[in-house]
């Protein structure tokens, strides 16, 4: 059974219940208060028979036929007959309804209940003057008046019935349409999320549907969150092997054209690309749960003067072929407590940035300082300058300044540097000025990382 059906049965069944049992109360207390009314007005009427009974006995001055007419005046509801002797008797007067006043189906009815006679004995001091008979009905229920009144409450009761009938299933069907339409847009809706299609919804104003609506809408949002973040991470796969992969194939070029030696150090250089790689490809399983918590930094003692010669060198020929001059100021000893790959991939992403935005001729300064348990490095460069309105963005996965789209990029590797920094417990900022050259700044916090003696 459909749910219109089942709202529409459970509405006509209340509203049938509720006519019923509301026909039933008010019938019983309407019957209960006309049964005392016709109690206290037939005993009205005794009194006032009695009265003028008397008066027609002891004054003698009526005749027949006004004696009856007086009688009858009083023939109310439940009285059916009266009828007046003196002492002897002799009957003086009478009124009565068994005349064929009544007719049809009521009358039969009425004729058909048992009827009693109240004999009043008149007196005048110790004097029996005469006689009064009152015939009634036996039970003041079965009296025409309550018998009315039951028939009509019955008819008003059935028109009553019909009328909320029609009105609850005029409202049943609307608040039932209402109800389906809600319940097909929430179903469509579902449907979406699961063909992973966007659109609005109009909130229900049913509270059990609209909550049903948000759960359906806030899984839609975690849905689109999670494929997201899938996509960043292999966007961010393809971006972190990328740079890597071209240092190789500049000095494997290089090797070939008998540029570069295949020596110990081309080695070392080669060995750290690969080593890139093999890390980049070790982090594909973060694809398979992009939701989850990114991993702990792997940390350990790292010489940064060592790994910043050796980034310098891998990345030297690509800076020379283009006419761009690299250079390495280095200001730091000992070892450094941290995550050599993070570190690294966030330094060939500057340097790499700076090597696009430098035309010929330009000059990228790779500048490292320690101050106390700090280090800063720093990527200088001459290219063309940031616009203020780009620096508050710079950072943001996928976004491009200006300046950006005649330049081939995907957006993702100032966001990179930012995500490891802030994994490393580090920072990453950006100053530039228009037309005068750019520098990114990388500070690993006080106190955070132990440093060590490159002796230890």
């Amino acid at each position: 059974m459909t749910i219109r059906r089942q709202w529409l049965l459970v509405l006509t069944v209340t509203a049938v219940l509720a006519v019923c049992i509301n026909s039933v109360l008010f019938g019983t207390m309407m019957n209960r208060y006309f049964l005392n009314y016709s109690s206290e007005s037939y005993q009205e009427h005794v009194g006032q028979l009695e009265q003028l009974s008397k008066k027609a006995l002891l004054d003698g001055g009526l005749t027949a036929e006004q004696l009856s007419m007086q009688l009858e005046s009083h023939l109310d509801d439940p009285i059916v007959n009266i009828k007046l002797y003196n002492a002897d008797g002799r009957l003086l007067g009478q009124a009565g309804t068994q005349a064929g006043r009544m007719s049809g189906m009521m009358g039969n009815m009425m004729r058909q209940n048992a009827e009693e006679v109240d004999n009043i004995t008149l007196t005048e001091g110790q004097t029996t003057i005469g006689f009064l008979h009152i015939t009634r009905y036996a039970t003041l229920s079965h009296s025409l008046g309550p018998v009315m009144f039951l028939g009509s409450l019955l008819r008003s009761a059935a028109l009553s019935f019909a009328v909320v009938l029609v009105v609850v299933v005029l409202i049943g069907l609307l608040v039932s349409r209402r109800f389906s339409r809600d319940l097909r847009k929430t179903a469509a809706q579902a449907l979406a999320v699961d063909m992973g299609e966007s659109g609005s919804y109009q909130p229900s104003k049913v509270r059990e549907i609209r909550i049903l609506q948000a759960s359906l809408q806030e899984l839609r949002s975690r849905l689109h969150i999670r494929q997201t973040a899938r996509k960043r991470a292999l966007d961010e796969l393809v971006h972190q092997t990328r740079t890597p992969l071209t240092i190789l194939q500049t000095h494997l070029e290089g090797v070939a054209d008998g540029v570069l030696l295949m020596d110990e150090q081309e080695i070392a250089v080669c060995r750290e690309q690969i080593g890139s790689i093999e890390a980049s490809i070790s982090n594909i399983s973060t694809l398979l749960d992009a939701a989850r918590q990114t991993e702990a930094p792997n940390l350990e003692l790292v010489d940064l003067g060592a790994l910043l010669r050796q980034i310098v060198q891998g990345l030297k020929v690509q800076f020379d072929q283009k006419g761009v001059a690299l250079s390495l100021q280095a200001d730091v000893q000992g070892k450094w407590n941290t995550d050599r790959y993070k570190l690294s991939q966030c330094i060939y992403n500057l340097l790499n940035n700076a090597y696009k935005y430098t035309g010929t001729g330009g000059s990228v300064v790779l500048a490292c300082r320690q101050s106390g348990q700090a280090v800063t490095i720093g990527v200088r460069d001459t290219g063309p300058g940031i616009a203020p309105e780009d620096l508050a963005h710079l950072f943001d996965a996928y976004y491009r300044g200006q300046g950006a789209q005649a330049v081939q990029g995907d957006g993702l590797g100032l966001y990179v540097v930012r995500e490891n920094m802030q994994q490393l417990g580090g920072s990453v900022k950006a100053y530039s000025t228009l037309g005068q050259g750019s520098e990114f700044v990388l500070t690993l916090p006080q106190g955070a990382p132990a440093m060590q003696s490159a002796e230890e």
